[in-house]
């Protein structure tokens, strides 16, 4: 998380060195949190359970790629690990083989597998991967890192889905809908491939989705499991495209630290309310027309990733 006045520069993916300026406990909870300088001056919050392994300092610099930035502007750091990276394939002790229901529903192989810091990790394996049962290891590629989090699979699987490219939109064909984790109900899809993928329902209802329908969609990131995540285009806009936006409210926010910022809240042509990144929210004032310019940065969860035009 972030409390940033310069976060209009930066975008996700972006990779910067940041300046391990301090550390902070919450009191009365166990929360602790690193605080991060950008080169601009911006402060950056990064909770420290998920890095206990990183050997982070007070006063070093600290490599990290811009993960996410949400619709209210917060931006989430992922810090370089300290021996993997993403794309690279290395030889993890090997745990165990079981199962795992995967994000579409469907039961496959996994191997269980350790990093050097003792980490348990899953990597999902094809159905028609072979493994020699006398090794005590498995040859793994590191699609992404989240948390400090590894996402694995075997290069034969990933080798699978050659013809995806992440960033690139492509067409799927909507399947139908299945009730998933917590019972939850999905939209199921499937590309040209064959390939199957899901998103949640509820947040995708007032697409006007249907099963036998075609939609396009952009491939996002990589998912716990290894499968790929899709984002579909929006019904009513286009990003780096500039709309009227209704203005409803603004509000206080406050991050871990205490400190507060506001922040600016729109309807968008379908009724939602969202959340607008904006440099100056302390002083924006609402314009006589009661609409504001926005820019259109993105769409994540079917909902548009907004800034002040």
């Amino acid at each position: 998380m972030e409390n940033n006045k310069n976060q209009y520069k930066f975008s996700e993916g972006d990779i910067l060195n940041f300046k391990v300026t301090g550390y902070k406990e919450i009191p009365g909870t166990e929360e602790s949190f690193y605080i991060l300088e950008n080169p601009f001056g911006g402060k950056h919050l990064l909770r420290a359970i998920h890095y206990k392994n990183y050997g982070l300092k007070v006063g070093q610099l600290l490599t990290c790629k811009i993960d996410k930035i949400n619709c209210s502007g917060k931006i989430y750091l992922e810090p370089e690990n300290p021996v993997y990276k993403e794309g690279l394939i290395y030889d993890f002790e090997l745990v165990m083989e079981t199962e795992q229901e995967n994000s579409v529903g469907e039961r496959e192989r996994v191997a269980i597998v350790k990093d050097l810091f003792n980490n348990e990790i899953p990597c999902s394996l094809p159905d028609n991967f072979y493994r020699d049962l006398d090794k005590k290891s498995l040859q793994c590629k590191v699609l992404r890192i989240k948390k400090g989090v590894l996402y694995l699979a075997v290069p034969e699987q990933t080798g699978n889905s050659r013809n995806i490219k992440i960033g690139e939109k492509y067409w799927f064909k909507i399947v139908g809908v299945k009730p998933l984790h917590n019972n939850v109900d999905y939209y199921i899809l499937e590309d040209k491939e064959g390939n199957l993928y899901s998103l949640k329902k509820d947040m995708y209802v007032h697409y006007g989705f249907y099963a036998g329908g075609k939609i396009k969609c952009t491939i996002t990131k990589y998912n716990t499991d290894g499968h790929l995540k899709i984002e579909p285009d929006h019904p009513c806009y286009e990003t780096g495209k500039t709309y009227d936006f209704k203005y409803l409210y603004t509000e206080e926010d406050e991050n871990p630290l205490g400190e507060n910022h506001k922040v600016i809240v729109v309807e968008d042509a379908l009724g939602i309310e969202t959340k607008v990144r904006s440099l100056n929210s302390n002083d924006f004032k609402v314009p006589e027309s009661g609409y504001i310019k926005c820019l259109v940065e993105g769409i994540r969860k079917g909902k548009a990733i907004l800034s002040i035009a």
